[in-house]
């Protein structure tokens, strides 16, 4: 009891209620819906950049409350009009925002608004950028499709309820590999001279076919590696890896194993 009432007085004389506990209170809850918001979309704390937007905007928010915190006591020597107007405007029609109110929108927040939007384009190109790095190293279509024919059992594996899209993506890329893989096939069959066992340069067109459809390839399987990333979780880094390392060795397409099987359990668990 003693103690209790130690906290009860610090709580109504310290700075504790008047400025912690607000500031606490939201930037919790700011933490909460920037968690819900970034699902599907990336990580908050993908980088550095990306992490220090984050802590800015958990910051602005604490900031807030206390703002607002402070300011309760003086809402009560409004007058009654005041009340009754601002209930009012609640109930009118909105029309959808433009880009003229963003302006405003983001002014009235405080700037956290504007954060917002750079915290999202920053998880975004985050990804993008991740998917670069991982796919480098990667020069044939044959390694691409190794990679993604195991990936997309990898993920198939621990997302079931992503199936519809994760083949969807899958299908797409597969599609843009038999085609760069089809146009090297070609290209390699030109430049081979009857006469001579070995292979002219390739011409400046047949390298640009080349390296488009393989572009293309990589574009394609940058989806799916895209999908894996913003529904995956941190701890999936070292599988992914362990993927993409198994794909870029030489005894890739001699000890290729048996595909798993899918348990059906995994599908009904609770």
């Amino acid at each position: 009891m003693h103690d209790l009432g130690l906290f009860m007085t610090w709580y109504h004389h310290g700075w504790l209620a008047e400025y912690a506990l607000p500031a606490a209170a939201g930037a919790g809850l700011a933490w909460i819906g920037l968690a819900r918001h970034a699902v599907g979309k990336g990580r908050l704390l993908g980088s550095r950049r990306s992490a220090g937007l984050t802590l800015l905007i958990l910051t602005l928010t604490g900031a807030v409350g206390i703002v607002a915190a402070m300011a309760l006591p003086h809402l009560a020597k409004l007058p009654p009009l005041t009340a009754g107007l601002a209930t009012g405007a609640t109930a009118m029609p909105r029309k959808k925002q433009d880009d003229t109110s963003q302006p405003y929108v983001k002014f009235m927040t405080l700037g956290i608004a504007w954060f917002r939007e750079r915290l999202e384009y920053r998880m975004h190109l985050d990804a993008c950028r991740w998917c670069d790095r991982f796919l480098d190293g990667f020069e044939k279509s044959t390694q691409l499709r190794v990679f993604m024919y195991d990936l997309r059992n990898y993920l198939l594996d621990r997302h079931p309820t992503l199936t519809k899209t994760v083949n969807h993506l899958f299908d797409a890329a597969d599609e843009a590999m038999v085609h760069a893989l089809d146009v090297q096939t070609r290209t390699d069959e030109a430049r081979r001279d009857a006469r001579s066992p070995w292979m002219r340069e390739p011409t400046a067109d047949e390298t640009y076919l080349c390296r488009s459809a393989l572009g293309e390839a990589r574009n394609r399987c940058g989806d799916l590696l895209l999908h894996a990333y913003v529904h995956g979780r941190r701890t999936e880094q070292p599988e992914l890896e362990s993927l993409r390392t198994k794909a870029l060795s030489d005894d890739a397409f001699h000890s290729s194993p048996v595909p798993r099987p899918r348990l059906g359990f995994r599908r009904n668990r609770v």
